[in-house]
């Protein structure tokens, strides 16, 4: 089918406000799993703040005091704190795993449900690497800094408390020496948190259109091939890879820079703390555990400052996927569900009508004038004109992947804007000129439009395709898995004809087909022709068509060029027109077999 694709649309940012609001609505149903980690993770945190304060003791009065009755309590706590420290830290570790999987399963699947209910507006403004990209990669770097990240953030900020808490009580001024080391760091942060964030969403967009290009290309490999174009494909695919590199290089320098700053002020923080407290030794403002204590506190108050400071990237990188991610959440179809949809019958009848339908996909390009058609139960209809005059366009109002702009389309005199899309869709059976299979069985490939058919109506359905006895020459039958690394390869026509018995199958009211038969042999088109006369008796149908075989047995044959409709009527009426545009048409091309209709 030709299609008319509007150019993409970008939305505007999420504020950071939202974008981490909308993180805590995804942790929600794991609050209580979070919660234990969270009482654990403190657990674990205190449990690993006591071994300076034993330190001290030792020194200041086991060794310095003579307390010797203290040693061996002190040694077996010394001993015992680490053995538990481990196990806390396994189970910590554990949960963490199984809250974070749940997680990521939970953001794709809402997400992927989500995708599946956009309009078919959005995806022609999408590329699918584009859209994986997000599902798996975005979704991936959201779950680690949700969780594990979340859990060494809260970690941190016990063991600092702590620590600091810890230090006040040991010496005031190197507390108040220690607190400025931190301050430090958080300017350090407050300089360089914008530029990581404009770096991190600038390759990130990159990536995309650099996925994007590469599943259009690979997609489009055959093509690529056919004309000799590796080398080109190789340019273009190392130029946008060469423009990805820059933006990277540009975050890690970035990174790179603000990992420095962090790592400097820490060892510089280090050493001022050490040769401070040396100085409170040597003046007798201080005992030597007193500086043993407070360097180790020391340590572990910067060294989770180190990781705050770290963090920060990795925070902005989380900002940043799960900005991209609410950007999809946020798109909303354009024809949703609506549970005040009229109900409609089971079956529908498929009388069609156009009632001066307008349509473009946007308002300053018109792509359908003023049409008007009326289709009787059980006609088939030919759509013919050249590429861009309206025929793809037509089917997709029908199946209402948009909405008319003015005007109404109308079945059995039901506005299809009051019928709810999904019943609407499924009394319609669709072939594609280019059929898509599964890689799944031959049988789950047909059974598709119908999951609750039978193996016999299965194999009824191929049979009206012409394709059965071919499916049951193969290895598995109807078994046999099509396409992937393990599937049998089906020609073009075997596909076509695989996807006619799913339309078969399905046993619709009405039945749209894009050239259907483009891609088979005259013997089997006309096998199928005849199967499928038998098959579209009392069944509506619209034919996107080429073919004049196809074009002749159609009644009404309409003739669209420019978004309206040229001429109407059965091919014995259009032709008895003597300076008819068809007619003429026919007659041109009646040698070819193929109703090539200029613009």
């Amino acid at each position: 089918m030709e299609s008319d694709k509007p150019p993409g649309e970008s939305r505007p940012r999420q504020p950071k406000q939202q974008v981490w609001r909308e993180i805590g609505r995804f942790l929600y149903p794991f609050r209580r799993q979070l919660a234990g980690l969270a009482i654990l993770t403190a657990g674990i945190s205190l449990i690993a703040m006591t071994p300076p304060l034993m330190t001290r003791a030792i020194i200041d009065r086991v060794i310095t005091r003579g307390e010797h009755n203290l040693l061996w309590g002190l040694g077996i706590l010394m001993i015992t704190v680490p053995v538990v420290h481990a196990m806390s830290a396994f189970l910590q570790v554990q949960g963490l795993a199984i809250v974070g999987q749940r997680l990521i399963l939970s953001i794709r699947t809402r997400l992927y449900e989500h995708l599946l209910s956009l309009s078919m507006r959005f995806f022609s403004k999408h590329s699918v690497g584009k859209l994986i990209n997000r599902l798996l990669t975005d979704s991936s770097t959201v779950q680690q800094v949700a969780t594990a990240q979340a859990v060494q953030v809260l970690s941190d900020l016990v063991c600092a408390t702590f620590a600091l808490s810890i230090t006040f009580t040991i010496n005031r001024s190197m507390s108040w020496l220690l607190l400025g080391v931190v301050a430090l760091f958080v300017l350090n942060y407050r300089l360089n948190y914008r530029r990581l964030r404009v770096t991190t969403r600038q390759h990130r967009r990159a990536e995309d259109r650099l996925a994007g290009a590469l599943q259009n290309q690979l997609a489009a490999n055959l093509t690529v091939k056919t004309y000799g174009a590796e080398d080109r494909e190789h340019i273009a695919f190392r130029q946008l890879s060469d423009t990805n590199l820059n933006l990277i290089r540009n975050t890690e320098f970035a990174s790179i820079e603000f990992n420095m700053n962090t790592v400097l002020i820490r060892d510089i923080g280090r050493a001022v703390i050490y040769f401070a407290g040396c100085w409170l030794v040597l003046n007798d403002k201080a005992s030597y555990g007193d500086v043993i204590a407070l360097t180790s506190y020391a340590i572990q108050l910067l060294d989770p400052a180190v990781r705050f400071s770290l963090l920060a990237q990795q925070l902005q990188d989380a900002g940043v996927s799960m900005g991209r991610i609410l950007g999809l959440f946020h798109e909303q179809p354009e024809i949703p569900r609506q549970r005040s949809a009229r109900r409609i019958p089971a079956r529908l009848r498929g009388n069609v009508e156009f009632d001066h339908v307008r349509f473009g996909y946007h308002p300053d390009r018109i792509i359908l004038h003023d049409f008007c058609l009326a289709v009787p139960a059980g006609n088939t209809v030919a759509l013919v004109g050249p590429t861009g005059c309206g025929k793809t366009t037509l089917v997709s109002l029908l199946l209402r992947f948009y909405d008319v702009l003015d005007g109404a389309i109308r079945i059995d005199g039901t506005d299809i804007r009051e019928m709810d899309p999904h019943t609407l869709r499924r009394q319609f059976g669709l072939v594609l000129q280019e059929p898509l299979l599964f890689d799944i069985p031959i049988a789950d490939n047909i059974r598709y439009s119908r999951p609750t058919a039978s193996r016999d109506e299965i194999e009824a359905a191929a049979r009206v395709a012409e394709i059965h006895d071919e499916i049951m020459a193969l290895p598995r039958g109807f078994d046999t898995p099509c396409g992937g690394r393990h599937g049998i390869h089906l020609s073009v026509g075997q596909k076509q004809r695989v996807s006619i018995a799913r339309a078969v199958l399905a046993d619709p009211a009405m039945i749209i087909m894009d050239e259907a038969t483009s891609s088979l042999d005259s013997d089997s088109e006309q096998a199928i022709q005849v199967a499928m006369a038998r098959f579209l008796q009392g069944r509506t149908s619209f034919v996107v068509a080429h073919r004049l075989s196809t074009i002749r047995n159609a009644n009404p044959i309409v003739l669209l060029r420019q978004g309206r409709i040229l001429e109407t009527g059965c091919h014995a009426d259009l032709m008895a027109r003597p300076h008819g545009e068809y007619r003429n048409l026919y007659l041109r091309h009646m040698g070819q077999g193929v109703l090539e209709v200029e613009p």
